[in-house]
Order: C-alpha cells, then structure tokens, then sequence
C-alpha cells in the first residue's frame, strides 16, 4: 500500500508542477502550450529543467530565481505539495479507478482555489471536471447516478437564489455548489458546506481580529469551499454514522 502512496504522492508533485502552470497562465489567457517551457514570471527566462524539480527545486534555488534572483512566490511548492498530498490520500482511501478519479477532483479543487484566491474567479472548466468526475464515479460504484444530478441541480438552484437575496456568493460559487452536490450527494455536500462555512467564520473572524480586512473586503469562498469537498470526500459517511450512532 505504502509503495503505491509514495508512487502517486511522486505522480501528484509532478502533476502539482503542471497546475502552477495552469494557475499562472489561465486568469492571464495565455496558452496552456506556448511557449512550452516554464518561464521567469520576472525576467522572463526560460527555467532549465533541473530548476523545475517539484519540490526539490523551490529549497535548491532557496526560494529564488538562477537567473534574475527574484524571490519565487511560495505558492509554486505549496501547490506540488498539496497535489502530492491529495493524491496520496487517494491512493491510500481508494481502488485504481478511484484514485484516478480522486486525482481529476484534487487537481480541479487545487487550480480553483488559487485562482479564486488571485482573482475572484473560478474557472468554469474546474467545475465541469468535478462535475463529470462526480456523475461517472457514481456510474463506475454502480449508484443511482442521476438522483446525484438531481441533487447538484437543487444545491445549484439553492445557491442561486441566496447569491440573488444576499448577494454573498459569486455565480463562481454558485456553480461550484451545484458541482459538489452531484459528486458528493446529499449527505457528503451538507458536510462539505458546513465543513466550508465553520473554517470560512473562524477565518474571517480571525481577519478581522487582526484588521487584515474590513466588512466590505471581499473574501473568495471557492477555496473554503474545494476544502470541504475535499474533506467530505474522506470523511462525511464516517460523519453521519456517528450521528445515526452507527
């Protein structure tokens, strides 16, 4: 079991490596492809490859660039380690197909996040892959996949409608939400939006404590969100089975 972890924690720092990419260059509309090489977002050169190890890279260079020397935002290890990490957990929690489905959910929850957290945006192309990803895993475990929809289209209606009234939610958000309750069901997308909204107060809360933001800084919701998908992928059967004292 721990053979195949190490595998795909290695398979998900590399994979996390590609997703900076994603990261950086989609808000900016550049091309995924060109230029093929990863690049000095400072001095725009080109990085050589034994300067693009996940993770082994980032502490070799001391956190900065060979050639210009500018500092080299944290964010590039943290999300190859988060990758790495995510994709662990699956292998060790999941089958083979699982797994590969877990990596999909992992990689989407990962990008939106960091691009929710620069932009205020998510990506519509994140949500659809968790959205596909939830109605062909449920296909795959032999569930009633279309009762999965249903519930994505309520958790969709329902977000909608408190985005109108209290206008707290983006239709980022919104959508997201609709993308959870397909690949989580009912119970696993209560657990994930409660797992979402206790960290997303205590956050807040703390912010505010430290007057890092106001009451009308906009705080991105995506990121508590991907959280609780997360976590509600894991953990939120083991939850309810508490509850019901199972």
């Amino acid at each position: 079991m721990w053979i195949n972890a190490l595998i795909w924690f290695i398979i998900g720092s590399v994979v996390g490596s590609f997703l900076n990419v994603v990261i950086y260059r989609l808000p900016r509309n550049l091309k995924l492809h060109d230029p093929p090489r990863s690049f000095c977002p400072h001095c725009g050169s080109t990085i050589a490859w034994y300067d693009n190890i996940p993770l082994l890279s980032y502490l070799i260079l001391k956190g900065r660039c060979r050639v210009c020397g500018a500092s080299i935002s944290i964010r590039y290890p943290l999300v190859e380690l988060l990758t790495a990490l995510g994709f662990m957990i699956g292998a060790i929690s999941f089958d083979t197909i699982g797994t590969l489905f877990n990596a999909l959910v992992v990689a989407s929850l990962i990008v939106l996040t960091f691009i929710d957290l620069e932009t205020l945006i998510i990506p519509d192309t994140t949500v659809i892959l968790i959205l596909l990803s939830g109605i062909f895993w449920s296909m795959i475990k032999g569930e009633a996949w279309y009762l999965n929809i249903i519930v994505g289209a309520v958790t969709f209606g329902l977000g909608y409608i408190l985005a109108v009234v209290s206008k707290g939610l983006g239709m980022g958000d919104v959508k997201l939400l609709g993308a959870m309750g397909t690949l989580l069901g009912v119970y696993g997308t209560i657990f994930a939006i409660l797992i979402a909204s206790v960290v997303g107060s205590i956050l807040g809360i703390f912010l505010l404590a430290k007057k890092r933001v106001t009451m009308k800084t906009k705080i991105p919701f995506g990121p508590f969100l991907a959280l609780g998908t997360f976590v509600s992928m894991y953990l939120s059967d083991r939850f309810f089975l508490l509850l019901m004292g199972g």
